[in-house]
């Protein structure tokens, strides 16, 4: 796949870090002309991204963006891996798309992510409340014969849910060093749910063999009370953490993380 000049420009940006990187090296680093990036720079700065540049010193972001996009996932994972992911603005639900996908032989470590669901769901037809730029909300695709064989999804389903949830909680305690306690599909703090799994399998009906398992997460990261859907029994990252997380960076490390797990599932 190949990504535009912003994307590109953005995530090297986004993995400096705040520091400088001068228009030479950016342009070496991409294959691409000093013009080539000035012109992806102002591009974004139309986009709302705040931009610096000074002569001899190059370009920095000013703050980094909070927004899941394409070229902000790109700084944390390589071009290889977001092969792999589609990133979109909204959607009705991400299990929704990644199950047509996955009915369309989409490959084992598929990832579907987006800013904003208007039909999320959680376990028994729950609605799930999935406000813009509020939370992460993803699906991840694991094949059978990847995750030891169809029976390992038969014999041992909850099995496969909890290391999920251990999976998601070891994230969440290594960047913003919050410890939940899991029950069943949901990851707690103190009582108040602060992220949802929700574990759906795709089954070819005449064989009733298991062809892919969807596992879809919603973390709560900016939610605050004031928030529409958002009821006592609800806690956010930030509420408890006290500042502001940075939505892309965990969303990698989850990605990372998840791969990690599909791996040792094949084991």
């Amino acid at each position: 796949m190949s990504y535009s000049t912003k994307d590109q420009v953005l995530a090297l940006l986004f993995r400096a870090g705040g520091n400088f990187i001068s228009g030479e090296d950016a342009s070496k680093s991409m294959g691409l002309s000093r013009a080539a990036v000035s012109t992806a720079v102002r591009g974004l700065r139309e986009e709302g991204y705040a931009i610096e540049s000074v002569t001899n010193r190059g370009y920095k972001l000013i703050t980094l963006p909070d927004t899941i996009t394409t070229g902000t996932l790109l700084a944390g994972l390589s071009a290889k891996r977001m092969d792999r992911v589609i990133c979109l603005p909204v959607t009705t639900s991400t299990n929704s798309c990644l199950m047509e996908l996955a009915q369309k032989n989409a490959p084992d470590g598929q990832v579907v992510i987006a800013e904003m669901q208007t039909e999320g769901r959680a376990r028994t037809g729950k609605h799930f409340s999935s406000p813009k730029g509020l939370g992460i909300y993803l699906s991840y695709l694991i094949r059978p014969d990847v995750a030891g064989g169809e029976s390992a999804f038969v014999k041992d389903w909850s099995f496969i849910t909890k290391r999920i949830g251990m999976t998601v909680s070891d994230v969440i305690k290594d960047i913003c060093g919050i410890s939940v306690k899991i029950r069943e599909n949901e990851l707690l703090v103190n009582g108040r749910k602060l992220c949802g799994i929700l574990t759906q399998t795709d089954m070819e009906v005449e064989s009733g063999m298991i062809r892919s398992l969807i596992a879809g997460i919603g973390i709560n990261v900016h939610r605050t009370e004031g928030n529409p859907g958002t009821g006592d029994g609800m806690t956010s990252l930030d509420t408890e953490t006290g500042r502001s997380n940075n939505r892309p960076v965990i969303a990698c490390a989850l990605i990372d993380a998840l791969d990690d797990l599909r791996t040792s599932l094949s084991c």
